[in-house]
């Protein structure tokens, strides 16, 4: 029987997992199947309990179910339990497990462009499960400062709250700090976790800060990565300043979790350039 194995969310008409997986599939000449699970909040526990199949080796897990997801899993490894947020479930024979593969995906993501961020202050936009993400890997990068920014306030406290360890380190900032130049002239790194600027989003023409009175020395790092360039990107290409989108970021936590499925080390490069990536 052919293994498989898919992603399971809601909305997925813009989804590129397959693309990435199956380049992988192709590249090791494996015979293996990737499924589109686009699946409603309701039908969330029916599909879980659907992963449990022998011929399924796991599933990528997206938006809007990363949380609630655990609800329906038999064990958390200890990135999921931290961050409360999975990404990746692995079937060990009927017995499915969360993994948490985002925060190494966003580090992987900075390391294929050799940015290290020891001692660096960035910024956060936004306080949802890729903010999350994104702060575990600043903090295990030994980050200097982290700020970060969300419209509820009540959102930023309760990603602080996720990482009590390091409350020194995270601070929450207002929506006036975001219109200070001498403030946002220290940010070494800003990252947009919100969905401002998606193709098909709420707001597709928007970007979530004015680029003009940033540093023009930070790295602009917009998770959203369709459109491959955001209105938040084209605002720091106008200013000359650093860039990237969120596709390496979502090529590397897929690599990760391909190699919890299939236990077969990933084809980085295959993948990479499966999306228009040159390694």
């Amino acid at each position: 029987m052919k293994k498989e194995i898919g992603i399971i969310g809601y909305p997925l008409g813009h989804t590129m997992s397959p693309t990435i997986h199956e380049s992988a599939f192709n590249k090791l000449e494996l015979d293996m199947k990737f499924n589109i699970w686009e699946t409603k909040p309701e039908n969330l526990e029916q599909a879980i309990n659907n992963l449990r199949n022998n011929n399924i080796l796991g599933s990528c897990v997206t938006l809007p179910h990363k949380f609630k997801v655990i609800n329906f899993l038999d064990e958390l490894d200890e990135t999921a339990v931290e961050m409360k947020a999975v990404n990746w479930i692995v079937n060990n024979d009927g017995k499915l497990v969360g993994h948490n593969t985002d925060w190494e995906g966003f580090t992987k993501s900075l390391d294929f462009i050799n940015y290290n961020i020891q001692n660096k202050i960035s910024l956060i936009l936004g306080a949802g499960g890729s903010a999350k993400a994104v702060c575990m890997s600043l903090l295990k990068g030994d980050a200097k400062k982290i700020y970060v920014y969300n419209r509820t306030k009540a959102n930023s406290t309760n990603l602080v709250e996720n990482f009590s360890k390091h409350k020194s380190r995270i601070h929450i900032i207002e929506k006036n700090n975001l219109e200070d130049p001498k403030f946002l002239n220290d940010i070494d790194m800003i990252i947009n976790t919100t969905s401002l600027g998606m193709t098909g989003g709420p707001n597709p023409s928007i970007s979530p800060i004015n680029t003009d009175i940033i540093n023009k020395n930070a790295l602009c790092y917009d998770l959203v990565y369709s459109p491959s360039i955001t209105p938040f990107l084209s605002g720091a290409k106008k200013n000359n300043i650093k860039y990237l989108g969120g596709l390496s970021m979502l090529v590397f936590q897929a690599a990760l979790g391909f190699k919890l499925t299939t236990k077969l080390d990933p084809p980085i490069e295959n993948m990479l350039k499966s999306v228009g990536i040159e390694s």
